[in-house]
Order: structure tokens, then sequence, then C-alpha cells
């Protein structure tokens, strides 16, 4: 594959300056470390298992024989693994990875329709594939080849990107992987819709078509539900979630039950928190306090202040990725990061969202920091994969 250079490409097209010139050039693989990305994601890391011990030792110590380690030692474990595959991913070539993207696209659809039939069911849905005591969620795996081929797909048709036919080809892209996957899983959905969106925004230069779409879509689910016909293209507990959202006090026995509870935990937080450990909700109160639900654990036991200062630990997780797409060394390594940036950026959005009940509830975990061994796993191999592009930039951190 034709690897495009435009003096310092990434910057031009990640910041938005035009340039029209284009040179061919050899890219090797770096040696150079990026140690400042590699302290952000460990500093999130070691602050994911202290919330996680502080979320859950009450309730394992009650569950297992008084083991109140027991959630954050396999987490610690699965973090440990993933770190050293991070490490070994970083010194794999980016360049690699996106030539046989096709390949794994080709896993991603098979694995994303085989789960809807083979999968593991919890709550009535079929999104995992159970290996043992181990399990594999195929919307993690989509997600980061969604961002590879996209890569690709838009480096091949750099020709296109003053066309609004890149946009067809991204969606026609995305399409066989984000509908096997909303069918089974909203959330994780709406996540694949967002990166294809996003990297789509970054690449195409007919941008007014997006505020446009975004404007014609908000009025197009207000006029169905107002209509009543989002009804019936929802399921019941989707709409459930929609109207608990709306009056989560008229469903406080049902679907308003764990928001409420999570609100209460943040209000109770203040500025500075209960204390560290000192959390009421965690004790058996708030449904998936360890998951879906840590950051209300976060504000009440560290308050307004914790919260932000994990908020400022993803605002500079951010940062290092718009400076890493900004100073990669062709249009295909700053499409990656840009993919990887606008994954965390839109999950950690809306994890929060959800929390504060901003948006309807829809199970969104927070990266880094909700217990999870694959969903740990597959951002580690993202990162590793930004580690290499960042190996191979102009300058080194």
């Amino acid at each position: 594959m034709q690897k495009i250079t435009v003096g310092n490409p990434s910057a031009q097209f990640f910041y938005g300056v035009k340039s029209e010139v284009r040179e061919k050039k050899q890219v090797h693989a770096g040696t150079k470390t990026d140690y400042s990305l590699i302290l952000v994601v460990l500093m999130l890391c070691g602050f994911g298992l202290l919330i996680l011990y502080s979320a859950t030792a009450y309730t394992d110590a009650a569950a297992h024989a008084g083991n109140a380690f027991y959630t954050v030692t396999k987490q610690a474990v699965f973090t440990a693994a993933a770190v050293f595959v991070m490490l070994f991913v970083s010194r794999v070539d980016y360049h690699i990875l996106v030539k046989y993207a096709k390949f794994a696209y080709l896993a991603a659809v098979i694995l994303g329709i085989a789960v809807l039939f083979f999968g593991k069911e919890v709550n009535g849905q079929k999104r995992w594939f159970a290996l043992g005591p181990l399990s594999f969620q195929p919307a993690e795996f989509a997600k980061i080849v969604l961002i590879l081929c996209l890569a690709a797909l838009t480096e091949r048709l750099y020709h296109l990107l003053k066309s609004y036919l890149i946009l067809l080809w991204i969606g026609l892209v995305t399409l066989p992987i984000f509908l096997p996957v909303v069918s089974a899983n909203l959330s994780s959905g709406i996540i694949i819709f967002a990166i294809a969106g996003i990297m789509a925004f970054i690449c195409c230069k007919r941008r007014w078509i997006f505020a446009a779409g975004g404007i014609g879509g908000i009025g197009l689910i207000v006029l169905l539900y107002q209509s009543g016909i989002l009804e019936k293209i929802l399921d019941v507990y989707q709409m459930d979630r929609i109207y608990a959202w709306q009056q989560p006090e008229a469903y406080a026995s049902t679907n308003g039950f764990q928001t409420l509870q999570g609100l209460y935990a943040i209000g109770a937080g203040g500025i500075f928190g209960r204390g560290l450990g000192e959390s009421i909700q965690k004790m058996g109160y708030l449904p998936e306090a360890q998951n879906d639900m840590i950051f209300s654990i976060i504000c009440e036991e560290l308050g307004l202040f914790g919260a932000s200062l994990l908020i400022g630990m993803f605002l500079l997780l951010i940062w290092r990725f718009m400076e890493i797409a900004s100073q990669a060394p062709d249009f295909s390594g700053m499409m990656i990061v840009s993919g990887v940036m606008a994954h965390i950026s839109i999950q950690v959005l809306l994890n929060i969202a959800v929390v504060t009940n901003t948006i309807p509830n829809t199970g969104i975990s927070l990266p880094f920091i909700s217990y999870g061994g694959s969903s740990i796993m597959f951002l580690m191999i993202e990162m590793g994969i930004v580690l290499n592009v960042s190996s191979q930039s102009k300058r080194g951190y």
C-alpha cells in the first residue's frame, strides 16, 4: 500500500490545513519510546485498580469468604498481561497491521454474526463467547479492526477526500461490522458508529455535511419519538430505559433504580468526597458498581476533586493522541491514532453522561477503570499500536 506523506502530513490533515503536495517516503519501524503516553496509561490503570478495590472490597468479602481482593486480583492479573501485550504490539510496525487488516475485517464480521447464534446469553442478550473461565466480546475486537480498516481505506482513496464518495466508502466498510454488533449490543454499536463518524470527519474535506447530518439526525429522533414510531423500532427494554431517563423517580424500583443510586452517590460526595473506601452505595445498593457505574463511586469517595482529577488524566491522554497524530509519519498512522482517540474519548464521554443521567442508560464501561479483562486487553492493544506510530514520528517525547 502506498504510504502518503505531506511535508508534515498528519499535522496538516489533523488540524485541517489544506495541502496538495504529496511525496512517497519509505517509513521504517522506529525505536523511540513514548514514555509520556506509557506513564499516562499506567496512571489510569493504577487509579482504576485502586478504585476497583474500593468499590468491590465489601461485596467480595461477603461473597468470597472474607477475600476482599477477589475482583481486584483478577483485574490486576489481566492488567499486567495487557501491559506486556501493549509493549509487544508497540514493536510491531503498524504498516503490517494496516496491510493485513482486511483479513481481520472478515474475522470480525464472522465473529459478530456467530456470537448472535452461539454466544453466551447474559441478561437476555448474546454478546460474549465463553471459553472456560475466560470470555471474549467480539465487539471489542471489531473496534480495533474498524480503525485499521478505515485507516487503510482512506489512505488508498486519498484522491477522494474532497469528494462525498469517501463517506459512501466509509459507510460501506462500517456497515458489515456495525449491523451484527448493534443488533446484540446497542452501546457498542453506538461507539462503532461514532468511531467511523469521527474518522470520516477528520479525513473528509466536506465537513459541513456532518453538521447538517447531526442536526438532521437529532431532529429525526425527536420526530420518531413524538410520533410514537420509535416505540415500534426499539425493543421494549430500550424504550423503558428512555422513559426511566426522563423520569427516574417514576421507575425507582425498576429501570430507574441504578440511575437514582448513582445520583445519590454523586450527590453524597460533595467537593472532596466521603473518603477513599467510605462509599455507602457500593455496599450492595448500586448495581454494577465495579463496571458501568464506577464513576459514581469515584464521585462519592473522592468528590468533585477526584472526578476532576480523573477527567484531567483522560484529557491528558487525548492531548497525547492529538500530538502523536499531528506528528505521525504518514496518513494511515494519523488516521489510526485519530480512531483510537475517537474510541477512548466517546466511551469516556458516554459513560460519564450515563452516570450523571445526561443520556439514557446504555451500559458503557469506563476505559481503564471499569472491571473487565477483555476490555483492558483490547484497550492496551490499541495503546500498543499508538505507541508504534509514535515511535516512527519525526520527534520523540
